[in-house]
């Protein structure tokens, strides 16, 4: 028996009422799988015989065996979703379901393929940067900052202060008063933003080694850099629904590093965790 959302979605043999009904279908194929047939005839406006007639030019006896039929299609076709495309991870026709689908196999693949360019040498020499320097900056605009920012949050468990300015335009005193002591953490998918050059060539100015999380390791903050951890080069489109897979590379590196800062002190650091404190309400 050929796939039935095949057969849906090339309604040739079929009249023009149950053309709506198959669209309808289409449209809401999960909720379909919850409906009985005189509530699929009523959102369509159609009656339970042309819902019968549908479904036997479907080569099935009825409605409920139409609905065990999509079921299994549909699962199949959700097993099957694999290289999602970054720019636009899914398409108008998808429902909310196929939607959370292709958005999980997005953040497998990306955070697959970042790991991949990982190496112990790259992590070695970043967490050494860390765990010796006199201070930490990070530095990034727009989504990156707010991925540094989390950054910042766990360290402050483990004891470790990331500074950061809030005025992402004034990112530039921190490089600027950076020492060859210290060590500048800098997230940018492209390694090319105005400001984020700016920084790191003044950090590089003053000797101060610099961690560059960024697609491109020829840019010009990758030839700033001391070490540079690459992102995978998953978006290339001018337009996208949204930077998913690169803000999922760049906060999997980040956990990645406070990771490896963590192991290195593991049991003080395990011990030394503090729940947040409870607020008692007393009447």
């Amino acid at each position: 028996m050929s796939n039935l959302l095949d057969r849906l979605e090339n309604p040739g043999k079929f009249t023009f009422n149950e053309k709506e009904i198959i669209s309808y279908v289409l449209a809401n194929s999960e909720e379909v799988l919850h409906l009985s047939i005189y509530e699929l005839a009523k959102k369509t406006n159609s009656s339970t015989s042309t819902i019968v007639r549908l479904c036997q030019k479907c080569d099935l006896s009825g409605f409920r065996e139409f609905k065990i039929t999509l079921a299994r299609d549909l699962e199949a076709m959700y097993q099957t979703v694999n290289d999602v495309d970054a720019n636009t991870p899914f398409e108008s026709k998808d429902t909310d379901l196929m939607i959370s689908k292709k958005i999980a196999q997005l953040t497998s693949e990306t955070i697959n393929a970042t790991q991949r360019l990982l190496t112990t040498q790259k992590l070695n020499q970043s967490a050494k940067l860390l765990m010796e320097a006199n201070n930490i900056y990070g530095v990034g605009v727009s989504d990156n900052y707010i991925r540094l920012r989390d950054f910042k949050t766990k360290l402050l468990r483990i004891g470790v202060y990331l500074r950061t300015m809030d005025l992402q335009a004034e990112q530039y005193h921190l490089a600027a008063n950076a020492t060859k002591n210290d060590v500048a953490v800098i997230a940018s998918y492209s390694g090319t933003t105005a400001e984020i050059t700016n920084d790191a060539k003044t950090f590089y100015q003053n000797k101060t080694p610099i961690i560059a999380i960024t697609s491109d390791g020829s840019s010009p903050l990758a030839s700033y850099a001391t070490v540079v951890l690459l992102l995978p080069q998953k978006e290339k489109s001018t337009f996208k629904v949204s930077n998913f897979s690169s803000q999922l590379a760049v906060e999997y590196i980040l956990n990645v590093l406070y990771s490896c800062l963590f192991n290195r002190n593991f049991d003080g650091n395990y011990s030394g965790q503090k729940s947040t404190p409870v607020s008692k309400f007393e009447f």
